[in-house]
């Protein structure tokens, strides 16, 4: 995705957001937990290796969203780190300049 762009992503498993170690702004994502509530990670980088920059609980069976007021940057891409029980996330997102 070219740079500047906002884009929206669907993913059912581990997954770059946008642009491979771009630098990559989150505005907001949601997530389905099936019947165990399970974390959002998002890493910093393109590998289920680099930093957590946001780990948030879920709730069972239900949708949960959060919002970043001002976009949260990820200065070397954004990897959401798909975890059991997890049914799918949609997130959206800005490729930065």
């Amino acid at each position: 995705m070219p740079k500047g762009l906002t884009g929206n992503q669907y993913s059912t498993g581990d997954a770059v957001v946008g642009a491979s170690g771009k630098p990559c702004r989150i505005w907001n994502v949601s997530w389905l937990s099936d019947g165990t509530a399970r974390d959002l990670v998002l890493r910093n980088g393109s590998t289920a290796s680099g930093t957590i920059y946001i780990q948030a609980g879920g709730t069972v069976s239900l949708t949960t969203t959060l919002n970043f007021e001002g976009g949260k940057l990820f200065p070397d891409g954004c990897f959401f780190d798909f975890t059991a029980s997890m049914v799918h996330a949609v997130f959206e997102f800005e490729m930065e300049n």
